[in-house]
């Protein structure tokens, strides 16, 4: 068996144990389901070679780096709009928050065609992406609300994610 197949079957057997973990490490279950989903996603990437004996460790642990890698990202850009502010204390006073017209005009036109892509999902899907993504329900309330299992909203949300983000790829050659 391919070590993505392998991985993936553990991965959605052992779910709630790898959520409990991210939780713990997270500090809170928003956070770690993100990471969770981060994690389902490089899995589905594949490219995952050699051999794996220990494959729920091997899960384990590209759950923890994923974690890591989070956090390292949000020290460092902690520290770089630390280091900014030191350096140019007058910006943030000075700065006027309120964006241009046309800045206001291509986030309305943006927000229009995404809200489109949205609505053109399959009804199911759609559905899904709408209550985790826009109404903020966790992976979790979402399989209550639709009484369908965790895996299912988790492969409807990376479909809907890789055909949102191919649209947009699209948008931004065009």
């Amino acid at each position: 068996m391919p070590n993505t197949a392998r991985l993936s079957e553990i991965y959605f057997a052992k779910r709630d144990v790898l959520l409990r973990y991210l939780t713990r490490l997270c500090g809170d279950e928003a956070s770690a389901e993100d990471v969770l989903q981060d994690l389902y996603l490089r899995l589905m990437r594949g490219g995952i070679d050699g051999e794996i004996q220990e494959p729920l460790a091997f899960l384990f642990r590209m759950a923890n780096n994923l974690w890591l890698n989070r956090r390292r990202a949000l020290n460092s850009r902690e520290a770089r709009e630390d280091a900014w502010h030191g350096l140019n204390p007058q910006v943030e006073a000075d700065a006027d928050a309120t964006p241009d017209a046309e800045a206001v005009l291509g986030a309305r036109q943006e927000l229009r065609a995404v809200l489109k892509d949205i609505d053109a999902l399959p009804p199911k899907t759609r559905d899904i992406f709408r209550l985790h993504k826009l109404e903020g329900l966790s992976q979790t309330e979402v399989a209550r609300r639709l009484d369908i299992s965790i895996s299912s909203v988790e492969k409807h949300l990376s479909g809907a994610l890789k055909h949102l983000l191919a649209l947009n790829r699209s948008r931004k050659l065009h």
